[in-house]
């Protein structure tokens, strides 16, 4: 008997299994697998590089998008993302699913690539590299009309923003001709099929068509038997209102191949394009993706030159290129429009058209454009007289509007061009271009030589009068403070035209150069002389208003260097001893003068004199006045209501329905207006809102902006941001201050989505409107509520003006200082000097000193990197500046003394506090020098007053405290009480007679 084998123990074999796993080959096997895993995850990479290199994987996104995506790349991308995910660009692949018949009733539309298409072809080319460059438009699948057809599913082929076909490059199969003719059988017997319902026979036929444009075609040249076929199903597609499909298959037909114009109009292209133009959104605005995609297919290319069907192609492209102007910045594909339809012109029908699109281009505030169209083509053309005047009328507005540019160049080509029937040239055309060119530089010698080239071209003998056009050089001769050579031109006048001798507005230039020389008897004299003369060409027809504009300009002088008490004698001496009518412009400087010392006695005393004079006062004077007292001159609201309730009860004419918003948005902008506690009139004002507004059914801009700002200002954004949703679904147009206030309602409102406000924004922009101001907005609120660390919010600011600037949005000058400022706090003071600079120039203002933001984060900044030349710059801009008397200003400057004051001791400190000290000199004396003035303006005002008191009462007039006593009894500064001081002892006793036109008046 054998023995037994030996059975080891469980403990045994516990201990071998440890051993096992503890050796090298255990270790071998653990890792193998992680070397497999790893291979694994790289081959998924290496797919997914590939798969993204291929061109139907992208979508063709916009370039405005795909410079928000690398602006939104920087940093962390997850963290400050702000934008939602509906404008992100869809792909390109292209399915469509039919509904079934009788529910829904849409066309075939893209939206995805179908199960059964061929898997896109693996291609060596980086991302970067297949990265579309062209914009894309939106999507058009709500643009068609809708009709009915059974359930199907198209494979439409990929189009680019461009319209170029995207194919794959894998391996094309060999096309014989007995495939062509078997493919194209193919098609035309579906489409003569009778067995078929007539949709499903159109729907095989564009499956079909699509397939094989893209698997056997890709890139080569249709042959003509091809464009036939896609002629036919474009035909067959707009027979039955399918406009849609047959747009999709004239853009698969131009991209592959290149068509003469027989070949182009045999689709029914314009049928096309007119379908586009069509397209409307529920605001009755055009879509911007409908008309590029209009405009793509109006500027195909042909083999030739150009032919056929002028007089539709005209009509197209005036269409198109108004429509191209309106849309916001981009690709100026309106200069391609203007040449495809000047091509197929006669010359005759060039000039009109031409001079028509420089019209176009000034109307719609492209200056440069028009200029240069009249420069390159209209300028070497024969037009009649009625497109000439037109043109050149809005080619010369066009350099004013460029403020001078081009204005040589222009001259010039008046002096070339062929006048019809020899037609003289308008004397208000030399008159503005010499006029512009002045504004350009305010350079007298630069213009001197551009009047001597008028000369040169003949151009005043082919004017009809052109005595004007010297005394446009009086003119500027005397604004430039050229005397000498105001002579010269003056005498050289007077004697080629002897009877200028006797004219009034002459007469004004060289009264406007002695007010300037502060000769004001002088002055006196040259209007009597031109009364006299005024009441002689009264006879003749002359010109009524050059009397009164003349004095306009005097005053405008003797306003800027007299308080506001000399002005208003100035004038009452004017109209009542010379007969000078009372300009608009003449009520408005005399109140705004009252407006800037805050005299409202006096401003009302000059509202009333006006008033009961008769003069050309209305309410668009009173509402521009009224304006200022609550947007410029600070007039608390109580003082501004009552002001408007004189002047209600003073003239009723005088209030309108501009004058209730001003109140009301006055009323809801105070800060210390509490509604509860106004009177029942005060009451009224504000809420003197359309009840229409507030539900929101009205199409009025003005009353809802009204609804919604009352209701932002009793702490309901929610209302706010539900009217102006109603009021757009009710038809109103777009309105950039509506969408202002609903954006900052939108982020005010504590309930509502945090993506909500930039909603509003995408659909306005996506519509074409301005938005800048809501950009403003949001970005301030976004700014003030930032709590983050440093490096993260200079990221945080960086990409949230970087996504708004890649769509072409232009970034409000307060919005960048405000980021100066916070870049102030975190200490970047390098960023923030160079964040107010570029606020400067965004503001267009050549000063450093254009907002108060702008100087206390450079006041900061430049103290602390101790920038001497740069703190001199800003001082020096600051006595030129509106703030240069300013109170926080003041305390900005005394501040930074306090904090230079502390730092080391160091030549640049020394150097710096030397500079502070004298600017806060100049703006206590500043100051003072006003308050002197206000408080000599209060005197003499009370004075008047008690004097016409007592003239009406028949008593003896109180005799009013001297000035000096008014202001000892209140408390001021020793060192402001100084230069009080020393003004008060060189001001003049008031003179009772001086005044005495005023008393008359009832003042």
């Amino acid at each position: 008997m054998a023995p037994p084998f030996l059975v080891p123990s469980k403990a045994a074999i516990h201990a071998l299994r440890g051993i096992a796993l503890g050796t090298s080959c255990a270790i071998g096997v653990i890792v193998e697998d992680r070397r497999r895993r790893i291979s694994t995850l790289r081959t998924a990479i290496e797919n997914r590089r590939k798969l993204r290199s291929a061109k139907q994987y992208h979508s063709a996104a916009g370039a405005a998008m795909s410079q928000l995506d690398e602006a939104l790349s920087v940093g962390d991308e997850s963290r400050w993302r702000h934008l939602d995910d509906g404008i992100r660009a869809r792909g390109d692949e292209a399915i469509v699913s039919a509904p079934p018949r009788g529910k829904s009733t849409k066309h075939a539309s893209a939206s995805s690539e179908p199960a059964t298409s061929p898997p896109p072809p693996i291609s060596t080319q980086t991302k970067s590299s297949s990265r579309p460059v062209h914009p894309r438009p939106a999507p058009l699948e709500n643009f068609h009309q809708p009709t009915p057809f059974p359930q199907t599913r198209i494979n439409f082929p990929p189009v680019n923003a461009c319209g170029s076909l995207q194919v794959s490059k894998a391996v094309i199969p060999m096309l014989t001709p007995e495939k062509l003719d078997e493919l194209v059988t193919t098609i035309t017997g579906i489409l003569a099929s009778k067995r078929i319902q007539e949709q499903e026979r159109i729907n095989r036929a564009l499956e079909r068509f699509f397939e094989f444009s893209r698997i056997y075609y890709a890139f080569k040249q249709f042959d003509e038997e091809w464009i036939a076929v896609s002629a036919q199903v474009s035909k067959v597609c707009l027979s039955k209102g399918r406009y849609e499909d047959a747009s999709k298959v004239l853009t698969t037909t131009i991209a592959a191949s290149s068509l003469d114009e027989l070949q182009f109009f045999a689709h029914g292209p314009l049928s096309i394009i007119h379908y586009h133009l069509r397209q409307r959104d529920k605001n009755k605005q055009r879509y911007p993706a409908a008309i590029a995609a209009a405009s793509r297919l109006f500027l195909t290319r042909f083999k030739e030159k150009p032919r056929m069907h002028p007089t539709e192609i005209v009509a197209v492209g005036r269409t198109l290129f108004s429509l191209n102007l309106e849309l916001p910045t981009g690709t100026p594909i309106f200069h391609d429009i203007f040449w495809r339809v000047l091509v197929v012109l006669e010359e005759k029908e060039s000039s009109k058209f031409t001079g028509w699109a420089i019209r176009e281009l000034y109307r719609h505030g492209n200056y440069k454009s028009a200029v240069k169209y009249f420069l390159l083509n209209f300028s070497k053309m024969n037009p009649t007289n009625q497109t000439y005047h037109k043109t050149v009328d809005s080619v010369v507005y066009s350099v004013e509007g460029l403020e001078g540019q081009k204005a040589e160049l222009v001259l010039r080509a008046l002096g070339r061009m062929d006048r019809p029937s020899h037609r003289l040239l308008e004397t208000q055309w030399i008159m503005r271009l010499l006029r512009a060119h002045w504004d350009r530089d305010q350079n007298f010698q630069t213009l001197k030589a551009f009047f001597e080239e008028v000369l040169s071209l003949g151009l005043v003998n082919k004017v009809k009068y052109p005595e004007a056009v010297y005394r446009t050089m009086v003119e500027l001769s005397i604004k430039a403070g050229d005397v000498d050579a105001a002579r010269s031109y003056h005498e050289e006048l007077i004697q080629k035209y002897p009877k200028m001798a006797m004219d009034v507005a002459l007469k004004g230039f060289i009264a406007l150069g002695l007010a300037k020389a502060g000769d004001w008897d002088g002055v006196f004299d040259a209007f009597t002389e031109m009364r006299t003369l005024r009441r002689q060409q009264s006879l003749r027809h002359q010109r009524e208003n050059e009397y009164d504009d003349a004095f306009v300009m005097i005053l405008k002088e003797f306003a800027g260097t007299h308080p506001v008490a000399e002005v208003r004698d100035f004038v009452l001496r004017y109209t009542g001893a010379l007969c000078v009518r009372l300009h608009p412009y003449t009520i408005t400087m005399v109140a705004n003068k009252y407006g800037d010392c805050h005299d409202m006695p006096g401003f009302l005393a000059w509202i009333e004199h006006c008033s009961r004079a008769g003069s050309a006062i209305d309410s668009s004077v009173f509402n521009s006045l009224l304006h200022n007292c609550w947007i410029k001159w600070k007039v608390p609201y109580p003082e501004l209501h009552r002001l408007y309730s004189k002047i209600q009860q003073l003239d009723r004419t005088l209030v309108d329905d501009v004058t209730r918003r001003i109140m009301s948005q006055a009323a809801l902008s105070s800060k210390t207006t509490n509604a509860s506690k106004l009177t029942p009139a005060a009451r009224s004002v504000i809420s003197a809102v359309n009840k229409l507004a507030n539900a929101g059914r009205t199409t009025n801009r003005r009353d809802v902006y009204e609804a919604m700002n009352q209701e932002l200002s009793c702490g309901k954004p929610a209302a706010a941001v539900t009217i102006y949703k109603r009021a757009l679904r009710f038809g109103m147009s777009y309105c950039r201050h509506c969408l202002r206030l609903a954006v900052s309602a939108a982020l005010q409102n504590p309930n509502s989505d945090p993506n909500s406000a930039m909603s509003l924004i995408h659909d306005a922009h996506n519509q074409g409107g301005d938005v800048s101001s809501a950009v403003s907005v949001y970005l301030m609120f976004q700014l003030e509520h930032l709590q983050a660390k440093s490096n993260d919010t200079i990221l945080y600011m960086r990409n949230l003006v970087s996504q708004f600037e890649a769509l072409h949005v232009v970034i409000d000058a307060e919005v960048i200082s405000h980021m100066a400022r916070v870049c102030v706090k975190l200490h970047h003071f390098e960023r923030a000097v160079a964040l107010c600079s570029v606020a400067m120039d965004r503001s267009g203002s050549g000063s450093l000193c254009f907002s108060r933001q702008n100087i206390r984060a450079l006041l900061v900044a430049y103290s602390q990197l101790l920038d001497v030349e740069g703190m001199r710059k800003l001082l020096n801009d600051l006595p030129a500046s509106e703030f240069a008397a300013d109170k926080p200003v003041l305390h900005y400057l005394k501040s930074t003394k306090r904090t230079v004051q502390r730092f080391p001791q160091s030549a640049k400190r020394d150097t710096l506090l030397d500079m502070l000290k004298p600017a806060i000199d100049g703006i206590l004396e500043r100051r003072a020098t006003n308050q002197t003035q206000m408080n000599m303006i209060s005197q003499k005002t009370l004075r008047i007053i008690e004097d016409a008191l007592a003239d009406m009462q028949g008593e003896k007039k109180p005799v009013a405290p001297r000035s000096e006593d008014r202001f000892k009894k209140k408390p001021v500064a020793p060192r402001f009480q100084a230069i009080l001081n020393k003004q008060l002892q060189h001001q003049d006793s008031p003179n009772d007679d001086y005044y005495s036109p005023l008393v008359a008046a009832g003042a």
